[in-house]
């Protein structure tokens, strides 16, 4: 198995590598930089040694078209949460939440030079996932056995009003687009799309500002789950395997930030190259489903009802 990550060499990206790399795949990594992934302390780990790293830019495929074919699965974590975003990275720091916390509060959405149109939500959020997807898909040749993974990193819809809608809706976007290219012959689908939603991704080490945060969410959570499901005010955050644009009201976004755990980020590591590994797994794969898969919850009458994951 080969796999391709666009921005392996950031948070989300590095933990798919690193997880890869465990489980003696062959890793290329595309970046803008084509630099290995380093800890904050500027040490690059062992694992990394393992990996191609390469540069690339994502709006140019001839920057890295040619690698593709030998790619058995290809992975997109680009993104961006806030359009003054100076770097494109495929997760939700807590620094830009709490930024954007601060900006809502304020009335104030930074410098309107910094919003350039090369970083806005709809080139980077929709519009890199929709042209790797293309690309990907014109390097698929020849009879496969099995339709090709294209994984794609969105998110759970967790963070407004705090962060413009647009930046959930141009996720919602791209996984409805990539769903629709995928399935438009389903007798001859060539790719099979994985949907990742994570929520708050955290790690102590790598990016220590997310502990607090997410502490205190797991805590929302828990006491949510505690309460039996027939007393249950908020309204269930459960996604259906196919992908919808539709973006539901703010309340259901504060609802869901509410009552989704956060997710260590070497669990969607994990849970990406599961999901790879795993013929029968497209389509939308959230939070839920991701605890699921790696055996951190029981199934579910939801996903007794749902068939295979």
């Amino acid at each position: 198995m080969k796999i391709g990550i666009f921005g392996g060499n950031g948070f989300v990206g590095s933990a798919i590598a690193r997880k890869a790399v465990a489980r003696g795949w062959n890793v290329v990594s595309f970046s803008r930089s084509g630099t290995p992934f380093a800890t904050p302390a500027g040490h690059t780990p062992a694992w990394a040694e393992e990996v191609e790293w390469k540069r690339a830019s994502v709006f140019d495929p001839r920057t890295y078209e040619a690698d593709l074919a030998s790619c058995d699965a290809l992975v997109s974590t680009l993104g961006i949460l806030l359009e003054t975003d100076y770097k494109v990275q495929g997760q939700a720091r807590p620094l830009s939440v709490l930024r954007a916390i601060a900006e809502n509060a304020t009335g104030s959405r930074g410098n309107p030079l910094a919003r350039q149109t090369d970083r806005s939500y709809e080139r980077i959020n929709r519009d890199s996932a929709l042209t790797l997807y293309d690309t990907f898909h014109a390097s698929r040749s020849g009879a496969r056995a099995e339709a090709s993974p294209f994984v794609y990193i969105s998110a759970e819809d967790i963070f407004r009003p705090f962060v413009p809608q647009r930046y959930i809706s141009t996720k919602r976007a791209a996984e409805a687009e990539i769903w629709k290219r995928s399935n438009a012959d389903p007798s001859r689908r060539s790719i099979r799309p994985i949907l990742m939603r994570p929520s708050l991704m955290y790690h102590p080490h790598l990016a220590p500002s997310s502990t607090l945060p997410a502490t205190l969410l797991e805590a929302t959570s828990t006491l949510h789950n505690l309460v039996p499901k027939s007393l249950h005010m908020l309204p269930s955050t459960h996604a259906d395997r196919v992908p919808s644009e539709t973006v539901p009201p703010a309340y259901q976004s504060l609802a869901a930030l509410m009552s989704v755990p956060p997710i260590h980020v070497d669990a969607v590591g994990a849970a990406a190259c599961q999901a790879i590994d795993s013929p029968s797994v497209d389509g939308v794969v959230d939070v839920a489903r991701m605890r699921l898969m790696l055996g951190f919850d029981r199934t579910d009458s939801r996903t007794a009802s749902e068939g295979p994951l």
